[in-house]
């Protein structure tokens, strides 16, 4: 009997949990990221997950209190902003396709938002490392080179502080105990990359804006 309450009471941790990511708070999935939701027979486990559950839900009880609370979640979960995405989208050029640079763009932010910051700081690096040839040339560290000052200081930083953390991510072989990446590792290079997009935006014209000239 107690194998068959604890195995139930699993079935809707999972299913809450799930419910929590697809909000698409990164602060909110964080909580429930490391959250073990894989069914046990102990029951005292899952008292354990109904404490940690408990405080996911008087977090979002708090949001819930908050009007601006919506608002506020799909700015804080959008890695890149949404309009700039859009505008991104509207690109047409007859000789580079940008269709994959908007798919790993929107992954991005969709992994962002879910917590999943390992597949998010991997998208980053595989974004940094896709874009040179809109630039004319072979590789990112070529293109911060060929930058204005200010934009090449900006943008230094994807090269030199988030490709390192992504390879960090990528090549380290597994450990005894690991050290998982968390919003603080890669929130800090999202103006970076709104700056390097719009850079992009700014050789890719868009449809709409190939019609004004």
């Amino acid at each position: 009997m107690q194998y068959a309450y604890s195995s139930s009471f699993y079935d809707i941790a999972k299913r809450f949990v799930s419910a929590v990511k697809r909000i698409g708070d990164p602060d909110l999935s964080e909580m429930v990221a490391n959250l073990d939701t894989s069914s046990s027979a102990y029951i005292a486990d899952a008292h354990e997950l109904r404490r940690d559950l408990l405080v996911v839900i008087d977090a979002l009880r708090e949001r819930a209190e908050d009007p601006t609370y919506a608002s506020t979640a799909a700015t804080n979960g959008a890695f890149l902003d949404k309009d700039v995405l859009l505008k991104l989208k509207a690109v047409e050029n007859p000789r580079l396709d940008p269709r994959k640079l908007v798919k790993m763009c929107e992954e991005l932010n969709d992994a962002y938002a879910r917590a999943n910051y390992i597949s998010a700081v991997l998208l980053l690096r595989a974004i940094i490392n896709h874009v040179p040839p809109i630039f004319g040339v072979e590789t990112f560290s070529a293109v911060v080179a060929q930058c204005g000052r200010s934009v090449k200081d900006i943008l230094s930083r994807l090269n030199e502080d988030a490709r390192p953390i992504a390879d960090l991510h990528n090549h380290m072989l597994m450990q005894r105990a690991e050290h998982l990446p968390t919003k603080n590792q890669i929130e800090p290079y999202k103006a970076s990359f709104e700056v390097l997009i719009y850079e992009i935006l700014s050789k890719l014209p868009s449809s709409q804006e190939k019609g004004e000239l």
